[in-house]
């Protein structure tokens, strides 16, 4: 059975949902189907941050040259602006370079390695990556296949992966990185509505969550145009119409594309910074 031991360098809120995802007993079996005997190593400069996932990792290291050492694939997870500090001098050769970092493209990121393997992933996932359902969108370059799946099986311990060009990153990270919060919103205006009708907090926010889980599931299995299912929720003169039409006329639909669509230019211009 072929090991791989997978190191993530910077031990935030996004290296702390991959580490309990990856260190899961489903997925170490998972791997184990697959071949591959697997574990997790971590470093970070603050032991405390090392202390809170130590039963997790089977290593943990202060120095991220012990890290890359002792790793096969390597998550690079710090902050965009201490990527540079944290990755200089370290060796990669022979290893695949992973990225999590926000506006860093696989040049960058090549650079700040010191271009010392070819074997570079940029990944974009998202915050549900603390419940296992990210979108974990990747690009790559200079991996061969049977990398290439490794990457894929560590991206679907937290979600779901989808494999883009480069030029769609940006986009990526609109649609699905600052999506969360979008969709956050709007269940929070849902459940304050219902607070404000006379429900309990309690009660608004299970109805708030049952609605809308119930409405995503029934557009997951619907094949026509989601048009469609609105307007077969809609009667004439019907009390679902009135509240499409409102948000038909208040353009509900263009502020949430203008929202994205801001979210893409900040990423836009956050690469370009960087």
């Amino acid at each position: 059975m072929k090991k791989c031991v997978l190191g993530i360098i910077g031990c935030g809120n996004m290296s702390k949902a991959i580490i309990r995802s990856v260190t899961s007993d489903a997925f170490k079996q998972a791997m184990r189907t697959n071949g591959i005997k697997f574990s997790v190593a971590v470093s970070d400069c603050e032991i405390s941050k090392l202390d809170e996932i130590r039963e997790y990792a089977s290593d943990t290291f202060t120095d991220n040259s012990d890290l890359v050492a002792c790793s096969d694939y390597i998550i690079s997870a710090v902050k965009p602006q201490a990527a540079e500090s944290a990755l200089k001098g370290l060796n990669f050769e022979n290893k695949v370079a992973m990225s999590v970092m926000a506006g860093i493209t696989l040049e960058r990121f090549k650079d700040f390695i010191g271009n010392t393997t070819e074997k570079v992933v940029r990944i974009m996932p998202n915050l549900n990556a603390k419940i296992g359902y990210s979108v974990n969108c990747y690009c790559h370059e200079g991996l061969e296949d049977e990398e290439e799946r490794t990457v894929e099986y560590i991206l679907s311990a937290f979600g779901e992966y989808y494999k883009i060009r480069e030029s769609m990153m940006n986009s990526v990270t609109g649609l699905c990185g600052s999506g969360p919060a979008f969709v956050f919103m709007f269940a929070d205006a849902f459940v304050k509505k219902g607070v404000e009708c006379g429900f309990s907090i309690e009660a608004a926010r299970e109805l708030a969550f049952a609605t809308i889980l119930g409405s995503v599931e029934n557009v997951r299995a619907f094949d026509g145009h989601i048009t469609d299912l609105v307007a077969s929720v809609c009667s004439k003169a019907g009390t679902t119409i009135e509240g499409v039409e409102y948000l038909k006329t208040s353009k509900f639909e263009d502020i949430v594309k203008e929202a994205i669509d801001r979210a893409i230019k900040r990423s836009e211009v956050l690469e370009r910074s960087l």
